[in-house]
């Protein structure tokens, strides 16, 4: 499997190298050079497009997800991006992409109501293709979720309820894969292991998104960081630290590692 990304990295690097001669085709003087050059710009351009998914396919095959919460999170995260070689994104980015894209005043100081939730499920809908969604069942309201919102973190909040409810959390792993193989490309990564770190203080998603995204990878582990975790989080976690040390973070991703499936 190393290989195989290795492979489309560097293949990746020529079809980039073929693009980046665009910059000087206006020195090509011949017109029959010229076209040509354009024809083969022109196929390096589409070929990147292919080999992108192909090299997004492959990061999916070896993601493993780190859920990390608690008051050191922001520390941890950044030595372990630094020093290690992850990738964290917070885990609300998911969400709060689609409700940036939902009309304020179905939220600010309103009732949820089934026109909400059309507007979340139709923006869910736009991207669901390319997170590589192809099915999924349908974001409608229910009773229990008529509520009275204040703000965007009452709706951010419902929504994550009801999102993971409904759809499943897995989507945010997909979602992470997809923002995370758009940077890693960038960096030719190609390592045997994808660690993405998906950091929150929200309990609940913990738990929901633990259970969830071992619907696309056995390779989810929880790590609680410093003070403020719940009894239940550290019951579940794969490593549990109180001081963020580059030492510490070291030897919690060894643990993980340890722990591949």
């Amino acid at each position: 499997m190393e290989n195989s990304l290795k492979s489309i990295v560097e293949t990746i690097k020529q079809r980039r190298s073929i693009v980046d001669t665009e910059k000087s085709l206006h020195e090509v003087v011949d017109p029959f050079a010229q076209r040509t050059k354009l024809g083969q710009i022109k196929r390096a351009k589409e070929d990147l497009k292919d080999l992108y998914l192909e090299y997004r396919t492959e990061l999916k095959q070896r993601a493993a997800f780190v859920i990390l919460t608690g008051s050191k999170k922001e520390e941890f995260s950044a030595l372990a991006e630094k020093d290690f070689g992850c990738f964290f994104l917070d885990a609300d980015t998911f969400y709060l992409s689609i409700l940036e894209k939902v009309p304020a005043r179905l939220y600010t100081n309103f009732t949820a109501s089934p026109t909400l939730f059309d507007h979340i499920g139709a923006r869910f809908g736009d991207m669901a293709q390319d997170i590589e969604i192809i099915g999924h069942a349908a974001f409608l309201f229910e009773s229990k979720y008529k509520k009275v919102l204040k703000d965007k973190n009452d709706a951010l909040e419902l929504m994550k309820r009801a999102f993971n409810d409904k759809i499943g959390g897995e989507v945010v792993g997909l979602d992470a894969i997809h923002r995370v193989a758009a940077r890693a490309v960038n960096e030719d990564f190609s390592e045997k292991t994808v660690p993405i770190i998906l950091q929150t203080d929200d309990e609940l998603l913990v738990k929901e998104l633990a259970r969830d995204l071992k619907r696309l990878t056995p390779n989810v582990f929880v790590v609680s960081i410093g003070t403020k975790v719940g009894k239940d989080i550290k019951n579940i976690s794969t490593a549990s630290i109180k001081t963020v040390t580059e030492e510490s973070v070291k030897q919690s991703l060894l643990k993980i590692k340890e722990n591949l499936r």
